[in-house]
């Protein structure tokens, strides 16, 4: 994958439990996915525990990526992390990217740059120089977003996962050059890929409305939830309209192709 393509992996995978309320299967899931990575210090969570870091942990854990996304499920620990690996980033007014890591530290006073412990962390979905939007645990014990502006009051910084070092791609020559395939890697089976279309539900339309979302197409506010209702066809007809494919808000074969960058 590409670093841009890495980046959305963990956006969408973050989207897919957005909703997800503290105490139901999916929380438990969550923090199953956080205790099972086996963190440093080793402690396990329970469902009543704070679990902002540990959202952001499990969210980089099930994308296979939690040697850039530093698991811990406590925030000061997880910044020291990302500060002792030179991942971190001081400024408040940065703008930062999706996939990045946004720190808050509710005791702010809003004047200089804030050096405090932080009190919470989320995954950045969208950032621009006038404003962000934010995915978080633990927010009003759910899983949900908020939108502030850039260089607002309680950043307490940024952390900045490696993924162009996780990426595919090398660097030559100041240039970015694909990394060289194996010849004799076999191809996905593409005909074995079901056809979906609006009433289906399973394993399948999930996988296929993670990669709808991470390229941009929404599946409505629940995220990759694996049932093909009229939000997810309206995200393929996107889609499909954005690629010049037949619109017809089915996927079948070409829309699958280009879901997977074929």
């Amino acid at each position: 994958m590409t670093e841009n393509q890495l980046r959305h992996q963990v956006t969408a995978q973050a989207e897919s439990w957005l909703g997800v309320q503290e105490g139901e299967a999916l929380h438990r899931e969550i923090l199953a996915i956080y205790n099972a990575h086996r963190p440093a210090g080793g402690y396990v969570m329970g469902p009543e525990d704070p679990w902002c870091a540990a959202f952001v942990s499990a969210v980089g854990a099930a994308c296979g990526l939690g040697d850039i996304l530093y698991p811990d499920c406590s925030c000061p620990s997880m910044l020291a992390k990302y500060q002792a690996a030179g991942r971190f980033e001081e400024a408040d007014e940065a703008i930062p990217r999706p996939g990045d890591l946004i720190f808050y530290d509710w005791q702010d006073s809003g004047q200089g740059d804030c050096r405090g412990e932080p009190d919470h962390v989320g995954l950045i979905l969208e950032a621009d120089e006038k404003s962000m939007l934010i995915i978080e645990g633990n927010l009003s014990d759910r899983v949900g977003t908020r939108r502030i502006k850039a260089d607002s009051r309680f950043i307490r910084g940024f952390g900045k996962p490696d993924y162009l070092g996780r990426s595919d791609y090398t660097v030559q020559g100041g240039l970015p050059e694909p990394a060289a395939e194996t010849p004799s890697a076999p191809r996905p089976a593409f005909l074995e890929l079901p056809t979906l279309a609006q009433g289906e539900r399973g394993e399948s339309v999930r996988a296929a409305q993670l990669l709808l979302i991470g390229r941009g197409c929404r599946c409505g506010p629940w995220g990759a939830d694996g049932e093909f209702g009229p939000a997810t066809r309206g995200g393929v007809l996107r889609f499909q309209r954005g690629r010049k494919l037949e619109c017809d808000g089915v996927i079948g074969p070409l829309t699958w192709r280009a879901l997977l960058g074929l």
